[in-house]
């Protein structure tokens, strides 16, 4: 079997050098320092950066080699659009603040490394503006997370607290797009149900809470397309963003439980699935992974339903 030392041997021979690039052996170099299962993965992501790779090998040499996991899951999957532009700070203070935050709530010890990965860590969703917004987050709500004893007592509260603390409130006419980051839709006041999904969703992971945002393309009734977010707390649950229903109990419930795989309900991830998440507001753009989530909603209990 070839080794990979073997594999970046043949790396160095092949690999041009082109001229403001990180040099082939800073490349390998890097790669090496990441644990062992992400070293051809992060290698290729390097390769694919442009000028761009001696930010992203500081990142990686400025991290803790216990928090270099985390920059290397991100590397492996990182689309290419943010492998040429994001800088070391921003990763290193995203990677560094996302322990952090499951190093300070109750539950974050039982938080699954690989729910972490994919789940808290993610600096984005969609294909939304790349906003360094995890630092103010976790300043503003981890208290209030603090403050719960579970994973649902602090999803409740956060909901009922990020949107006023922002002060942005939903409109579908009023914002300026439908993908605002946070800080597009902060500035705004305003924001659609997706760019309401990706503030609590980023929210409730700069506080150690996995979540991911779902949503569907097109409802079965032609009535237009819909995203929410989902949380973790031992098994997923869907909220509406900057709603009062409790988990699981969200208006969409009943629509949600009507649908079928002509119109799946997907749910966003970083991590590559074979499976891209349909974006109505930008059908050109193909590099968010989803996974497939309808089955569960068609099986919401009748008692949940409104």
């Amino acid at each position: 079997m070839r080794t990979f030392t073997g594999y970046i041997l043949c790396i160095i021979i092949l690999m041009p050098a082109q001229k403001g690039w990180a040099d082939q052996r800073e490349l390998i170099q890097a790669s090496l320092l990441v644990p062992v299962d992400y070293q051809k993965k992060v290698l290729s992501a390097l390769k694919k950066s442009g000028k761009n790779g001696r930010e992203l090998i500081r990142a990686v040499e400025e991290l803790a080699p216990p928090q270099r996991e985390g920059l290397a899951f991100l590397l492996s999957y990182m689309p290419g659009r943010d492998l040429v532009a994001l800088k070391t700070d921003f990763l290193v203070s995203d990677v560094r603040l996302a322990y952090q935050a499951v190093n300070e709530v109750p539950w974050g010890k039982d938080i699954p490394k690989d729910l972490f990965l994919n789940d808290i860590l993610p600096y984005a969703s969609f294909n939304e503006r790349r906003d360094n917004w995890r630092e103010d987050f976790h300043r503003r709500f981890i208290e209030a997370a603090k403050g719960a004893k579970t994973i649902d007592q602090a999803v409740m509260a956060l909901n009922k607290t990020v949107f006023g603390d922002l002060q942005v409130s939903y409109s579908a006419t009023k914002r300026p797009k439908p993908d605002q980051s946070p800080y597009e839709s902060a500035q705004a006041h305003y924001a659609s149900c997706t760019g309401l999904s990706i503030l609590l969703a980023d929210a409730l992971r700069s506080v150690g809470i996995p979540a991911r945002i779902a949503g569907i393309a097109a409802w079965h009734d032609k009535s237009g397309n819909h995203t929410w977010v989902e949380i973790w707390d031992g098994k997923w649950h869907f909220i509406g963003a900057d709603e009062p229903a409790a988990l699981d109990h969200a208006w969409f419930a009943d629509k949600a439980s009507r649908t079928d795989h002509r119109h799946p309900i997907c749910a966003v991830s970083y991590k590559k699935t074979g499976l891209k998440y349909p974006m109505p507001w930008a059908p050109g753009l193909h590099f968010v992974h989803a996974i497939d989530v309808t089955e569960r909603y068609t099986h919401i209990p009748k008692q949940q339903l409104h």
